[in-house]
């Protein structure tokens, strides 16, 4: 599935600001930075070529970054080679110059002065290989494949309790179980280190679902991205990210399917009982994890305590909730974590 963020803010943080959570924060060791990918450039000129279009040409591609430029007349057709290793991997691009002095790559066509477009053609090259010319990225500027691998790499288990324990803690031991390397803004250490006890149980929830809705009522978000090609996760503020990682998502099957209990019959009634005690009520009944959108809960000033009402009748669990819920001003929405399992979102009416 392709992730969409509930909310988000028009900035990215600026890579000065950058902090390795190994290092600063979680208390592992740092990711090391492989070695740059080499690309040969050989240009084939269908027409002779005047010795100032030569030099403009040389000094566009030099300044791209290819590690070498030559130039031939002839005729030919834009090819892409890969060699070296997986380690050190090179390519060898053949371009070809038309008479209309375009310059045809393997899946692009640029001008002189697209300067900046073959800068970012040959950076995709190095990053993702061919593939990254070819396919349309998804979320987050990922390709498809990538997506999914973060998707996996999310929804590793939660392992120990969570509720009361301190965020910092909390995180590092989730990061821990995830394979991938996280990194940090300057911002986000002393954030994450004066947050109060984690408000809800996490324990059993993937790890993607749980990290979102510890970092939600700090003002902080989860960030997958890629650098030089490689996968890695970012805590960052949540003003400065333009999309993040969700708390859950919405259910491939229909709510009947994904949590058949939640449609059991009961006969009900509810007399003035906080709104935090209906929803733990059913949630035992229906064994399935409640997390609260703290965040906006407190936005809207909506008290957990304040006591609600439900008539006497024949109904079920769903509908009980959600007539609970109304009466506070709250919602409930039923969601899926990176491993598939259902769980509660409970948030406001209002967003």
């Amino acid at each position: 599935m392709t992730p969409r963020p509930p909310t988000g803010g028009p900035k990215r943080a600026a890579a000065s600001t950058l902090l390795v959570l190994g290092a600063s924060l979680f208390g592992v060791g740092a990711t090391a930075v492989g070695a740059e990918v080499r690309v040969e450039l050989e240009v084939v000129s269908e027409m002779p070529l005047l010795g100032t279009d030569a030099a403009a040409w040389s000094a566009v591609l030099t300044r791209a970054g290819f590690s070498s430029v030559r130039f031939r007349v002839g005729q030919d057709a834009p090819s892409l080679t890969q060699g070296g290793t997986a380690a050190a991997r090179t390519y060898r691009v053949v371009g070809v110059l038309n008479a209309q002095k375009q310059l045809l790559l393997p899946h692009g066509r640029f001008a002189l002065n697209d300067a900046g477009a073959i800068q970012r053609w040959l950076k995709t090259l190095r990053d993702e290989g061919e593939e990254g010319l070819t396919t349309q990225p998804a979320g987050f500027g990922l390709l498809p494949r990538q997506l999914v691998e973060v998707q996996q790499a999310l929804a590793a288990p939660v392992r120990m309790a969570t509720k009361g324990q301190p965020p910092r803690e909390v995180a590092r031991q989730i990061a821990a179980e995830v394979p991938l390397p996280f990194v940090s803004d300057t911002t986000v250490p002393p954030v994450l280190a004066a947050g109060e006890g984690v408000a809800d149980e996490l324990q059993g929830l993937a790890a993607g679902t749980a990290l979102a809705a510890l970092l939600r009522p700090l003002g902080l978000v989860l960030v997958p991205e890629k650098e030089a090609g490689k996968l890695r996760l970012r805590i960052a503020m949540a003003g400065q990210a333009r999309e993040f990682w969700p708390v859950g998502w919405p259910p491939k099957e229909p709510p009947g399917q994904t949590l058949p209990e939640l449609f059991k019959f009961l006969n009900v009634e509810i007399d003035r009982t906080p709104v935090a005690d209906v929803v733990e009520a059913i949630r035992q009944r229906v064994q399935v994890p409640v997390l609260y959108d703290h965040l906006a809960l407190a936005r809207h000033k909506v008290d957990l305590l304040a006591p609600v009402s439900v008539p006497k009748s024949h109904t079920f669990y769903a509908k009980a909730l959600s007539q609970a819920l109304a009466s506070a001003r709250l919602k409930y929405e039923l969601r899926v974590d990176e491993a598939g399992k259902p769980f509660l979102w409970i948030t406001t009416l209002r967003p």
